[in-house]
């Protein structure tokens, strides 16, 4: 690659302009029909592993691996985890060479009633990260777990990426740490305490890694699942899932440690999920920025018997606005279907965005899609192109991806399944392959992975 990162190019190229383009074509179109049949005749959007980090001795009953996230410099990855026959609850992993991702250190977790849904590394500091703490029995009217954020040295003092330390605790004070997000230029991070009725965020100071402190709550009443930070407007985005407020919120971060709520796109306003493909609002899961372009990826974690997708919201991008976020595009999973009365898994689930070759791409850790990717260059029709399997090399075991994130600084994607552990994944904006956008036929044979009956395929999702 050049020096000059993607997104650089990007600007340069014109994909942060306002004008819809058709991907592999690379200037504006006039007329939905044509946009729409170029799109079908040349859609853009490829998936290639890297390398994976199998879970110790193949065993897929070792931890639930949760969240992974990666470095700034893309060497060091890592992922959170409930505990199983292990009680590991975060794990670090050494990317020095992306085709053979290394175990370095697993670290348990304070008890064996606490788990870790999330975990970021300190954008500031090389050697910390944070891991979210929440009981095992989060939903009980009096969980046991312990409830918070550790915050670990891996090498910022005297830690060591091979014996880690817990350097500080916080607990919170309701139900717990579900997600988290970090502050990519301020000592703050984002913490989701989950309860229905009250504030959901809380805003922590980790100025001192070995004192943190709580500098605020704020936002809506209600549970929310999932916040983001987006720098160039300082902006957060935030899912709100359930309880008194369920839908998107935006908030002003101009100042990082006391946030104001700008816009909320109410869910309970909006149609639920009818029939497959066809878009709803439920249960807000995630919200994550695509800043190029001043858009926002929503996505719906929605179990049986309609999956949730992702909505593409116009949040400056056209007429809509962070105050006023408006949906303009929607998709499903590749192999979206009706998953039955039980939990199913073909929701999506955690997602960043890639751009690539005047391309924008969305990739998601979709459960049993495995890690997926969309083209969302035209952001009112998202397509979805190829996807992979996250099962490799360990048998009887189906794909059950939970997230995905990419790295601009080496160019790669970082992949957590819960079962098999994590990959590392090219993300380009070659042409994608395979009958309807699915990708090569041994990335992904749905016959032989779940068999005629799709809909009984039954996982409880997180």
């Amino acid at each position: 690659m050049s020096g000059q990162s993607r997104r650089t190019m990007l600007k340069r190229t014109g994909i942060a302009a306002t004008a819809v383009i058709t991907p592999g074509i690379g200037v504006a179109s006039t007329g939905r029909d044509r946009r729409s049949n170029r799109r079908k005749a040349r859609v853009r959007g490829r998936l290639d592993p890297l390398g994976q980090a199998l879970t110790p001795a193949g065993n897929p009953n070792h931890v639930t691996y949760t969240f992974g996230h990666v470095t700034d410099d893309g060497q060091w990855g890592a992922a959170s985890s409930w505990p199983g026959e292990s009680l590991v609850a975060s794990t670090l992993y050494d990317l020095s060479d992306l085709e053979s991702p290394t175990l370095v250190h697993e670290l348990d977790a304070p008890n064996e009633e606490t788990r870790s849904n999330d975990m970021k590394f300190d954008p500031l500091r090389e050697g910390l990260y944070v891991r979210a703490l929440e009981a095992n029995d989060a939903g009980a009217d009096d969980p046991i777990g312990l409830m918070g954020i550790d915050i670990v040295d891996f090498g910022w003092a005297d830690g060591s990426p091979e014996t880690p330390e817990v350097i500080a605790t916080l607990e919170t004070p309701r139900t717990g740490v579900h997600k988290l997000a970090e502050h990519p230029e301020e000592p703050i991070f984002y913490l989701i305490d989950k309860d229905p009725v009250e504030p959901g965020i809380i805003a922590v100071d980790v100025s001192d890694p070995r004192n943190p402190t709580i500098e605020a709550e704020f936002g809506p009443d209600g549970y929310c699942h999932d916040v983001a930070v987006e720098t160039g407007r300082d902006a957060l985005h935030a899912a709100y899932i359930a309880g008194n407020n369920v839908g998107y919120a935006t908030f002003d971060l101009s100042d990082p440690r006391s946030p104001t709520e700008l816009g909320f796109f109410d869910y309970d306003e909006q149609p639920d999920y009818t029939e497959v493909g066809e878009p709803g609002f439920e249960l807000c899961h995630q919200a994550y920025p695509d800043p190029e372009r001043e858009l926002a990826i929503v996505g719906d974690e929605v179990f049986g018997p309609i999956p949730g997708g992702k909505h593409i919201f116009d949040v400056g991008w056209g007429d809509g606005s962070l105050e006023d976020p408006q949906p303009i595009g929607f998709t499903t999973s590749p192999d979206a279907r009706h998953q039955g009365e039980e939990p199913g898994t073909w929701t999506g689930h955690f997602h960043d965005v890639v751009y690539d070759r005047g391309e924008a791409l969305l990739i998601d850790g979709g459960y049993s899609n495995g890690a997926w990717i969309a083209n969302i260059t035209d952001p009112t029709n998202p397509t979805p192109t190829e996807r992979y399997a996250t099962n490799h090399g360990i048998e009887d075991v189906t794909p059950f991806a939970w997230g995905a994130v990419y790295n601009e600084a080496r160019d790669f994607a970082f992949v957590t399944d819960s079962d098999t552990s994590a990959y590392t994944f090219d993300v380009s904006g070659k042409p994608a392959r395979g009958k309807d956008g699915g990708g090569p036929g041994h990335y992904f044979d749905f016959d032989d992975l779940f068999g005629d009956d799709s809909a009984s395929i039954e996982r409880v999702g997180r």
